[in-house]
This record gives C-alpha cells, sequence and structure tokens, in this order.
C-alpha cells in the first residue's frame, strides 16, 4: 500500500519518548523506513477518515478517500518543508481531496449519496432515549450536509475537530478572519436548519 522500503521498525526516539511525525518523515527520506510510514498511518488514519466522513456523510466513501489521501501524502513526502506542523500539511492535502470530491458530486449529482438519515430505521428498531438520540444525530447530518463546503469545512475543522483557526485557515487557504466569518455563517444556518426541523 505505501511505498516501498525496508522497515526498521522505528516507532520511538533512543530516550524511550514518540518519535515525532517530523522523526517519522525524516527516517523516511534518509533510509526508506517503511516502518515510519505504517507508524505516520497508523497514527493518522482515524482522524483523517473522521474529519473526511464528517465532509461527504458517506461510510465506504470516506474509507476510499481517507485511504486515498494517505497514499497522496506518502508519495509527497518530498514536498513537506516542516514550514508547518506535519499534521497541518496532512489535513490541508485531506481537505484539499474532499473539496475536489464534492466538486466532481456536484457536477454530477446522481452520484451525491449522503448517509444521512438514520432516524426512520431506528425508529422500527425501538423506542426511548437511543433513538431520540439517532434523530438528533440525523438531523445534525442533515443540516451539515446542507452547508455549502466550505462552511461545512470550517465548523469540520473548528468545532468537530477542535483545531485552532489558525491551523484550520492554513489547512484551507485562507485567512483567519475568513475563518471566523466561515464559523459564524455555518453556526448560524446550522441553528435556523436544526430549529426548522425540529420544530412540531
Amino acid at each position: 500500500m505505501w511505498p516501498s522500503g525496508p522497515s526498521h521498525g522505528l516507532t520511538r526516539s533512543g530516550s524511550g519518548l514518540e518519535t515525532s511525525d517530523e522523526q517519522l518523515v525524516a527516517a523516511w527520506r534518509q533510509a526508506g523506513d517503511r516502518g515510519a510510514l505504517d507508524e505516520l498511518a497508523v497514527r493518522h488514519l482515524t482522524t483523517v477518515r473522521r474529519m473526511i466522513h464528517s465532509m461527504i456523510l458517506n461510510d465506504a466513501a470516506a474509507d476510499d478517500l481517507a485511504q486515498d489521501v494517505l497514499l497522496r501524502a506518502f508519495r509527497s513526502l518530498d514536498g513537506f518543508q516542516g514550514r508547518s506542523k506535519f499534521t497541518t500539511w496532512l489535513y490541508r492535502i485531506a481537505m484539499n481531496t474532499v473539496h475536489d470530491a464534492l466538486d466532481r458530486r456536484r457536477r454530477s449529482p446522481i452520484d451525491d449519496r449522503a448517509e444521512v438519515p438514520r432516524d426512520a430505521a431506528m425508529r422500527d428498531a425501538g423506542v426511548g432515549a437511543e433513538v431520540e438520540r439517532d434523530e438528533c444525530d440525523g438531523a445534525v447530518g442533515r443540516a451539515l450536509h446542507a452547508l455549502p463546503p466550505k462552511l461545512r469545512a470550517a465548523i469540520v475543522l473548528v468545532a468537530i475537530e477542535g483545531l485552532d483557526p489558525a491551523a484550520a485557515a492554513v489547512i484551507e487557504g485562507c485567512t483567519r478572519a475568513t475563518i471566523y466569518w466561515r464559523l459564524h455563517e455555518a453556526r448560524k444556518r446550522l441553528a435556523h436548519a436544526l430549529r426548522e426541523q425540529m420544530e412540531p
């Protein structure tokens, strides 16, 4: 799956502390250590996949895109200059990949199969708090899916993933002020959509 090279099992530094992402990148560049790529994948696949799923709301597509993001990143490691954290660089690749996928969806709307509403099936499966929670999740998912991708990205990066707005701005290739505006606008639209869905 990853670029070929010897595996030396590099996961920890000589001091016993966990090797940084940047040290793993250096290990790959200097010695072709496949173990370094494996460690980077283990560390970041779950977050990258979760971030992508929050953007596209489709399990199968999120799985495929997460794998694609890691492959793109690992094939482009020579382009990582260390001017930002490795995670910021990786998440930018992830969000660029997602924006490209969403652009393709808009051009081919028949392929837009976001897996948002699960609440109908859950109503048949049970009652009570679990159903209410799933109905709420479904409402949030529908409201999130209705946001334009750039507004959705701001919410995903800052509110869901907990990134600093400055990092989100680097990832999205915009200013911090733009991220703050997108967050404000996204929250306003989400609140409006949720009020409409929740009204009896």
